[in-house]
């Protein structure tokens, strides 16, 4: 960046006041969160096209506020102990924001709901709403399934990177359910959710059990929003139970805050 442009950025910084430094502060910790291990100021401004007096005057107020945090001999930056502590304390208002949702979404598909996330190998159900409809679908809440074969979890595999993939079923894909996967089928069809955007489960878990998932991101980390109904319903309704689905994927998705495309 030449020195005329150094001005007037300067320039721009006083008349904007308040409002641009945020906007810059955002882009300062968006380029350290991308490296954990700290940057130097220089780094900093070359990262994000700013002077490094810019930079340096927001990251000094920063520090100050623990918001970012000095590392190492050389002067080096990183996100600091404030920003884990805000989303510590707001962790348990997730379930609060996303119960609605899913009263909602239960009562207008007149079928199970479930929130579910990764817990090893398996999925765990973190919440859910059961239909109001003579058969249903009831599974315990903090009930686990195989990632691999369940919607939900099949989901949240797919936000993982190819290679991340390759590497969890290392051990190989316990033969369970009633349609056991090999590792290639298992490639193939994330590779079709990540395309489509949706997860399903026919039956292959459990008999007369269908599911269809989304994958939710979320400043905690990845989720799973799924609909469970009986073969017949899912059968005839998959396409109402996918839009409702995306729909309040992407309101969630607003709400609390959507994450990385990767896990």
């Amino acid at each position: 960046m030449t020195d005329e442009k150094h001005a007037h950025v300067e320039t721009e910084d006083r008349h904007l006041g308040g409002i641009q430094v945020i906007a810059r502060l955002s882009k300062i910790m968006r380029a350290l969160s991308a490296h954990p291990h700290g940057l130097s100021l220089a780094e900093i401004a070359m990262d994000v096209g700013l002077p490094r007096s810019t930079v340096q005057r927001i990251v000094t107020a920063a520090v100050a506020e623990n918001i970012l945090e000095s590392v190492g001999a050389k002067g080096g930056f990183r996100i600091g102990p404030a920003l884990g502590q805000m989303l510590y304390q707001t962790q348990a208002d997730i379930i609060p924001i996303v119960r609605p949702q899913l009263e909602r979404l239960s009562q207008e598909l007149e079928e199970t709901v479930c929130l579910t996330r990764l817990s090893g190998r398996q999925v765990t159900i973190s919440d859910m709403v059961v239909g109001e409809q003579v058969l249903r679908i009831v599974p315990p809440l903090g009930g686990v399934a195989p990632c691999h074969l369940s919607a939900d979890g099949k989901a949240i595999l797919a936000r993982m990177s190819h290679d991340k993939v390759i590497a969890w079923f290392a051990g190989g894909l316990t033969p369970e359910g009633r349609h056991p996967k090999t590792p290639g089928q298992l490639l193939s069809e994330l590779e079709e959710i990540r395309r489509s955007g949706f997860a399903y489960d026919d039956e292959g878990y459990t008999e007369g059990l269908c599911a269809v998932a989304v994958s939710l991101g979320t400043y905690r980390g990845t989720y799973a929003l799924s609909v469970l109904a009986p073969t017949p319903r899912m059968h005839l309704k998959v396409e109402q139970f996918k839009k409702a689905l995306n729909d309040t994927r992407d309101l969630l998705g607003r709400l609390l805050g959507t994450g990385s495309d990767s896990l």
